[in-house]
Formats: structure tokens, sequence, C-alpha cells
């Protein structure tokens, strides 16, 4: 047991308890702050960093933009420059041009743009800036600086011939320029698109709009000059018919078929024969076809189209027409051809634009202003006689033919006159060489409507004349289609004749034909229906129609029906066809007549 402390101990206890209370603690150091003060200046540091990079890739990219912009300016220069025929100009914006995107890559290839590629959202903007670049850069080396080479006058004649060599090297030219332009959409579609923000979006999505444009008529030019060698007899000769249909007598294909020039063609050196017309196949009806028929088009056409030279351009597939017309050939001509070309007066009013006038032999000029009116109309007021007209037209065919052979003809107009004339179907083409064939496959100068809806849901109009006259010159056609709900296909054809009284009163015997009154003109309108449809129904002016003939032809539902105009007045036809699969867009493919026919699609019917 313990003994109780005294009062004095008890005291010295407190009083040591109380200094030690009172002694002093050490100091513990305030480390926070100075935490704070290192986070700021550390992202201070970083701002100042971030904001002198981002500063140097906004630059950069200004100036990218700058180079680009400018690169764009110096390839427009190149294109008048071509355009013009001047090649050395050509040649100089194609290296300004290439200098620009060169500069223009130069800006995004530093560390700093690296480094910023690398960053949340912003990074793919700038990745697509570069691709951008180098894509332009690409295309100012691998389709500008090529394109700077090509001379436009390789086209043309020469003394009579084109030179095949140089045709020869355009192809060339022509296949870097294509793989160049590949190589640029490859590059485009590798961008990641789905964080890009409008500006930059919207670049990239132009440059690859524009090329995708450009791209499938580089593709085809390469085509066809990789063939256009062969074609111009670079590995023997060639036999081609130039054949002249007159819109004036409507036929599905343009007109009746009667003045052919035979054209012989050995190594870029073309040779013209003797016109060929209409009435050198003799015997004419013939008893029988010329050619053996399909029994379909025979259903619809019935067999005159080849028992009758007029009417073999009724059929709406110029394979078929130049198959008939071998046959008239083989009989009455007794040579052989490897293709034919076939072309009506308006498309020659195109081409006269390109030569300026010609001098026929007669003291007539005909200019892409009258040559419509004289050859499809005029000539028979001032030729009563067929042989003199024969003569006529056989003088406008040479003098035109040696105005292009000539070389007279601007390369860029003819051009544009002949890729006018194929998109209206004024131009037909069709060859025995398979490769040829496959070019114009599918287009419209081939003269074949689409085998399937696959990329166009076609609806064919075309136009027959049954008066045994030239009246088709006074009509006028209009042609509207929508596609319905379940894909139905429904539209309207409106036949409108300009003939006033008048002008019946005084028309000669040629243009009235023997069957009708002047004031009358009968056509037949074949309506073909898309691939695999079925006729659900057509009128006339409202009226239930009674079709001549109906059918399917060349995997289509076929519909022939007679509209005959008094006058001035119209008549519309209305049609609709049931549809399993519509899986292109509407097109509608049409008869080419004397005067443009306004063509309208509408995605659905209203």
């Amino acid at each position: 047991m313990s003994t109780p402390s005294s009062r004095r101990e008890h005291r010295e206890r407190q009083n040591n308890a109380q200094t030690k209370h009172d002694a002093p603690r050490p100091r513990r150091r305030r480390i926070w702050p100075w935490i704070l003060v290192s986070v700021l200046v550390v992202l201070i540091v970083i701002g100042v960093v971030g904001a002198i990079i981002g500063k140097h890739v906004y630059d950069s990219a200004a100036k990218a933009r700058t180079h680009l912009a400018a690169a764009m300016t110096d390839v427009q220069q190149v294109q008048k420059s071509i355009l013009a025929g001047d090649l050395d100009a050509a040649s100089k914006g194609a290296d300004a041009a290439s200098q620009q995107t060169a500069a223009a890559v130069a800006a995004t290839k530093d560390w700093q743009w690296r480094f910023g590629e690398k960053l949340p959202i912003v990074g793919q903007n700038l990745v697509a800036v570069r691709t951008v670049a180098q894509v332009t850069d690409g295309l100012a080396n691998d389709v500008v600086k090529p394109a700077a080479s090509v001379r436009l006058s390789d086209f043309t004649f020469t003394d009579g011939a084109i030179n095949v060599a140089a045709i020869t090297n355009l192809s060339k030219t022509f296949t870097t320029v294509d793989a160049g332009i590949d190589k640029a959409l490859a590059g485009l579609k590798k961008v990641d698109r789905a964080t890009l923000i409008g500006p930059v979006a919207d670049g990239v999505s132009k440059l690859e709009t524009e090329l995708k444009k450009v791209g499938p008529t580089m593709s085809t030019a390469q085509e066809v000059l990789s063939v256009l060698p062969s074609a111009l007899g670079a590995n023997g000769a060639k036999d081609y018919v130039l054949m002249f249909q007159g819109n004036s007598e409507a036929r599905s294909l343009g007109g009746n078929a009667a003045q052919f020039l035979p054209v012989h063609v050995e190594n870029g050196k073309i040779v013209r024969g003797t016109v060929v017309s209409s009435s050198d196949f003799t015997h004419q009806p013939r008893p029988e076809p010329v050619v053996p028929l399909d029994p379909q088009a025979v259903n619809i056409f019935g067999d005159k189209i080849g028992r009758y030279s007029p009417d073999f351009t009724m059929v709406p597939n110029f394979p078929t027409a130049v198959q008939i017309l071998h046959g008239w050939w083989a009989s009455d001509i007794h040579t052989d051809f490897q293709g034919v070309l076939s072309i009506d007066p308006v498309a020659l009013s195109y081409v006269l634009e390109a030569t300026g006038p010609v001098t026929l032999a007669t003291g007539d000029q005909l200019t892409s202003q009258n040559a419509v009116s004289l050859l499809l109309n005029e000539v028979y007021f001032r030729y009563p006689q067929s042989k003199d007209q024969d003569a006529f037209f056989a003088s406008a065919a040479d003098s035109i033919f040696t105005k292009v052979t000539a070389g007279e003809a601007s390369p860029v107009k003819l051009i544009q006159a002949l890729f006018r004339a194929a998109d209206e179907g004024r131009l037909l083409y069709q060859s025995d060489d398979p490769q040829q064939t496959k070019l114009i496959d599918n287009s419209r100068m081939s003269g074949i409507m689409p085998t399937s809806n696959a990329e166009q849901t076609a609806v064919g109009v075309y136009l027959n004349d049954n008066t045994g006259s030239k009246k088709s010159y006074y009509l006028d056609m209009a042609i509207d289609a929508c596609r319905a709900d379940g894909g139905a296909v429904s539209g309207h054809a409106t036949l409108t004749s300009t003939l006033t009284q008048d002008k019946a009163n005084e028309l000669p015997n040629y243009i009235k034909g023997p069957y009708f009154a002047a004031e009358d003109i009968s056509s037949y309108v074949v309506v073909y229906g898309p691939v695999g449809s079925e006729l659900t129904g057509i009128t006339i002016d409202g009226n239930p129609a009674s079709p001549l003939s109906q059918g399917e032809h060349l995997g289509r539902p076929a519909v022939k029906v007679e509209v005959v105009n008094h006058l001035t007045d119209t008549h519309t036809i209305a049609f609709s066809f049931k549809t399993a699969k519509t899986e292109g867009p509407l097109a509608i493919w049409t008869t080419p007549m004397s005067r443009a026919t306004p063509a309208k699609v509408d995605p659905t019917c209203q």
C-alpha cells in the first residue's frame, strides 16, 4: 500500500505538470499552399506552351489553307491553258500548283502539328487537314502535271488523218491521271469523319465529291483512248458506215435512215466513200425480211422492220437496227463494215458550232442555226424530186465531213458537241469489237435500254410516223414520270402539233404524204415499262386506249397506240405499270426529235 504524498510533493507535481504543458511544441510546416502554387505554375506553363503550340498549329493551318487556295487558282489556270492550247502556260501553272501543295503539306509536318493530332477531338481535325493537303499534293503531281501535257490538237485531223501514235501517248497519260484520282479517293476514305468540325468535314466532303464527279469522266476518257487507235485502223484497216437519221419522219431511234456514208480508216487516215441512199436498196418492200427478226419485235412493230428499209430504226435497240442494216448492205451494196455511227441533223448543228458554216455544192450555206430547218423541212420545199433531195443531202454530208477532217474544227467545241449529241441519244455507235462495245454499254450512245433496274428504272416512250410523210417535224413531245408507293410507275406523254392551216395548205407532197389529209399527223407511240413490270393502264386524253399491239420486248412490257394530231391540237397519253422491284432512280428514254423533248422525273407521285 503506498504512502500518501505530502502537500509539498503534491505542489511540486502540479508545478512540473504545468511547466510541461506550457513548454513550446514543435511547428508543423504548412505544405498544401506550395502544392497549389506548384500546380498553378505547371498549369500556367502548360497553358502558355499549349497556347504557343496552338498558335503555331493555327498559323500552320492558315498557311496550309492559303497554299491550297493558291494551288486551286493555279489548277484553274492550267485548265484554261489546256483548253486554249497553250502548253507552256499549262506547264508553268502545274509547277506552281505543285509548289503550293508541297508548301501546304510542309505546314502540317512539324512536331507541334503531330502533337496536336494526338489530342482528343481537335486531333482528328488536324489529321483530316493534313490528309487533304497530302491528297491535294498528290493530285497536283499525279493528275495536274500529266494533264498539263495534253494537247487537244492531237484529237484533230491533219490532212485527213489523226495521229494514232499521239493518241496512244494520250492514253498512257490518262491512265496516270485515272490512277491519281483513285489514289486520292482512297486517301480521303481513311479520314475518320465522326468527330470533325463543320468546316473541316465540309472541306473533306467537297474534295471527295469533286473527285467522284471527275473520276468517271477521266476513266471513260482513258477507256476510249485505249481503244481509239485500234478503231482508227492502227492494227489494220477498218470500214464504217456513217448513218444519217431524219427526225422529220420519226422513228424510235430518231428518224428514217435514208443516207449512208461509207468510211475507210487505216492508221488514222480517213477516206470517205460514195454516199448510199435508201433508194439504192432495191425491191422494196421485200416479200421476206432481209435477216431473221426477233418475234417479240415483230409482234410490236410488224415484220416491215426487215422488209422496208425506212422502218428498220423503228426498233428502239440500235444493235438490232444495225443487224438489219447489215442485211440490206449485203444484199445490195455487197461490201462489209465493222461499225456504224448514227447521227441526226440536230447533232450536225452541234458539230457546225465547232466547224463554223460550210458551203454546199448548191451554194447554200449550212450553219448551226439553219441546219435543222434546212435539212429536215426546207429542202422538201426547194427540191420536190427525191433525186435532187438525195444530192442535197449528199452534198451536206460531204461538206461537213471535209470540214471536220481538214482539222478546221475547234477540238474543245467538237468534243463538247459530240458529248451533247450522245447524251441526247442523237449520236449512236455500234461496233463488232467487243472491247468497244463494252465501253459504251449502258450509255445512251449504245442505243440499248438498260437490261435491269439496278442502276436506273427506265421507261421508254418512242415515236414512229404513220403518215408516210415528213410531218413529224411539226410535232413536239413532253414526258413526265413518277414512282408511287409500292414501286408502281406512272406518267404522261403529250404530243402537240405546231402545224397551222396556212402551213398545211402549202405543204409539198413529199412532206404531206399520200395517206392522210394535210392537216393530220398520225403517229404510233410505243411505251415501254420498267424491266419486269406489268402494264396496268393506258389512256388517251382520259379515255381508255385501244392498243394496236402489246407484249414483252427487250425484257419489258410494251404497248403501241395511235395518236392523230389535227392542226395545232394536243393529245396526252397516260400510262401506268406495276413493278415488283424498282432499284435505281427513275429515268426516261425517248425518241430524239427535231426539237428537244422536255422529260420530267419525280421521285414520288404527288
